[in-house]
């Protein structure tokens, strides 16, 4: 008898990654993120709470992009991550300052 065929296999959709930025914010601090979107353009928002996350699927799959985050008062405690949908993390930063990038 012939053996069953092989199960067909799903391609894999396109890989996301999740920037992450958490630390602790000082009260009356303003803390700004910049990133990059899924068109590769560099993205600013202001007055974020910490935790923050965003997930982008790129155009560019080979592109992993960049998150900074600064405190506009230099007192909060900041740090940041690029993960992948599988939880592979691209890259960290823990540096507890008022300024991180990834």
């Amino acid at each position: 008898t012939a053996a069953a065929p092989p199960p067909p296999t799903t391609p894999a959709g396109p890989r996301q990654v999740t920037y992450s930025v958490t630390g602790t914010k000082a009260p009356g601090d303003i803390i700004s993120v910049t990133y990059v979107d899924a068109s590769g353009r560099r993205r600013t928002q202001h007055n974020v709470y910490i935790p923050w996350s965003m997930t982008v699927t790129p155009i560019s799959q080979s592109d992993v992009g960049s998150v900074e985050a600064s405190s506009l008062f230099r007192v909060s405690r900041l740090n940041c991550s690029i993960t992948t949908s599988d939880g592979t993390v691209l890259s960290s930063n823990s540096n507890d300052s008022p300024q991180t990038s990834c």
